[in-house]
This record gives structure tokens, C-alpha cells and sequence, in this order.
């Protein structure tokens, strides 16, 4: 062992690292083959279709954003997405919504007779 390092009572090899390092390197790590996270986008989008197609079930707008909102969601969950609460949340009130439509439209045809 160097003389310098025996004196100070220093844990230091002769190229300066530590000893106590199990690879002596000090640098972070990186991981090159990081899988990144799924996103919940087509989840969020589900929800918001879901809670758009409620709040304007009086109009036929809201059977496309049901359909869409069902859709959206059910990918959500085929493709095991993080948000998975979110998208049965998008699920059921585009559900609803669909259900509403058409409430709404045999509340109409029961008014024009």
C-alpha cells in the first residue's frame, strides 16, 4: 500500500477511488435499455368523453362521444395501461351517457305525439 494513504488513513487506492465502491466508479448510472411507462392518454380521454357525453346527453353529439369514450376505454384496458380505474371511470359514465341519449330521445318522441 502507498505510504501517503497509510498516513493519512485514507481508504483510497492508488488511482484515487475509494475502496469501498464495488465497481471504484462514482459516476451515476445509466440503463440504456430502459423500457419507458405506458401512458394513460387513451384513459384520461375515456373520462373525458364519458363526463362530455353526460353533461350534454340532451344532443346527439353525445352518441359519438359515448361510443368514443366506450372505445378509448376498453383499449385502455385490453393493452394493461397504469390508469386502469380511470378508463372503467370513462367506461361507465360513457355508458351512462349513452343510456341518457337515448332517454332523451323517447322523452322527445313521447312529447311530439
Amino acid at each position: 500500500m502507498n505510504e501517503n494513504n497509510t498516513q493519512n488513513g485514507s481508504n483510497q487506492n492508488n488511482n484515487g477511488y475509494s475502496s469501498f465502491s464495488p465497481n471504484n466508479y462514482n459516476g451515476p448510472v445509466v440503463v440504456a435499455n430502459a423500457v419507458p411507462e405506458k401512458n394513460g392518454g387513451k384513459a384520461v380521454a375515456s373520462l373525458v368523453c364519458g363526463i362530455l357525453s353526460i353533461l350534454g346527453s340532451w344532443s346527439f353529439v353525445s352518441i359519438g362521444l359515448s361510443i368514443a369514450g366506450i372505445i378509448l376505454g376498453i383499449i385502455n384496458l385490453v393493452q394493461k395501461n397504469p390508469q386502469k380505474g380511470m378508463a372503467i371511470a370513462g367506461i361507465i359514465l360513457s355508458v351512462l351517457g349513452f343510456l341518457l341519449v337515448w332517454v332523451f330521445i323517447f322523452i322527445y318522441a313521447v312529447a311530439m305525439l
